[in-house]
């Protein structure tokens, strides 16, 4: 290292702590990522010197066009990686349960939403637009009879089954999000000890659970909306899906908007194979 490279150190020194502690990397990853942001630094600041800058100066003009620790770790942390080359079978179907147990997380999450949303339909538009079974739907006897001790003053099947189920969309589902808070913070707990043992990657699925997040929710949006516009296992009301599909376009959308990055990153991949045969 040159004498200008071992005095330029200062402002570096610190920016290359808090990168280290702001990457939720493996210690080696970290490692790796800390030492080519060293390399090129030190690269800029020796080039800044012999341009006639101070120390401090060149040092602030190699960070300034380096990036924000923030910019460099959320850039880390969404440039998709390689989820099989060079790993064991082991830690591949470790990332992908990893990553079905962060989904699930998100999507009990979700369904706890969509109670909220059954809530306030229930106040806006009454319970018959989140409960009530469109017409030529039959119940067994028994579920009627459930249903009508459950609601004492009811004198039809079809009333007491729209209260329960205009209730059950909002408390059982509620209780499905609090669910999916206790998954996603037993699934942080366990990135974090895996870090700390220096196993398993900065992000799930090595930076495309983006992907999958948008089209798994995408998906069940799409096929929520159908099955109310087909009447396919429709027992409740049009609010019952309606709920379920807008929380699961937002997350999808969400995601959408996140997976840009990885989206552009198949596609030039896919355009260097096809100009590559």
């Amino acid at each position: 290292m040159s004498t200008a490279g071992r005095n330029a150190r200062d402002l570096i020194d610190a920016y290359l702590a808090e990168l280290r502690a702001s990457l939720r990397a493996t210690p080696a990853e970290a490692k790796l990522v800390a030492a080519e942001a060293e390399d090129h630094l030190l690269q800029t600041t020796a080039a800044g010197l012999a341009a006639g800058l101070t120390r401090r100066e060149a040092q602030e003009a190699a960070i300034s066009a380096f990036g924000s620790v923030r910019a460099v770790v959320r850039a880390h942390e969404s440039t998709p990686g390689n989820l099989v080359r060079g790993r064991t079978p082991e830690a591949v179907l470790g990332d992908l349960f990893l990553g079905s147990w962060k989904l699930a997380g998100i999507g009990l999450i979700a369904v706890g939403a969509s109670g909220l949303v059954v809530a306030l339909m229930n106040v806006m538009f009454g319970r018959a637009f989140t409960g009530q079974a469109p017409a030529g739907v039959t119940f067994p006897k028994a579920k009627c009879a459930y249903w009508m001790a459950g609601w004492p003053g009811t004198h039809t099947c079809a009333v007491a089954h729209m209260l329960e189920a205009s209730s059950d969309g909002v408390v059982l589902r509620i209780g499905a999000g609090i669910m999916g808070l206790a998954l996603l913070e037993a699934y942080a707990i366990a990135r974090y000890l895996l870090r700390r043992r220096g196993q398993g990657r900065a992000v799930p699925l090595a930076g495309y659970f983006p992907v999958l997040a948008a089209c798994v929710f995408g998906a069940g949006a799409l096929a929520l909306v159908l099955a109310q516009l087909t009447g396919f296992t429709v027992t409740e009301g049009p609010g019952a899906y309606l709920s379920g599909a807008i929380m699961a376009a937002l997350v999808a959308a969400g995601y959408g908007v996140r997976a840009r990055r990885v989206f552009r990153h198949l596609i030039r991949g896919w355009a260097r194979y096809v100009r590559a045969r």
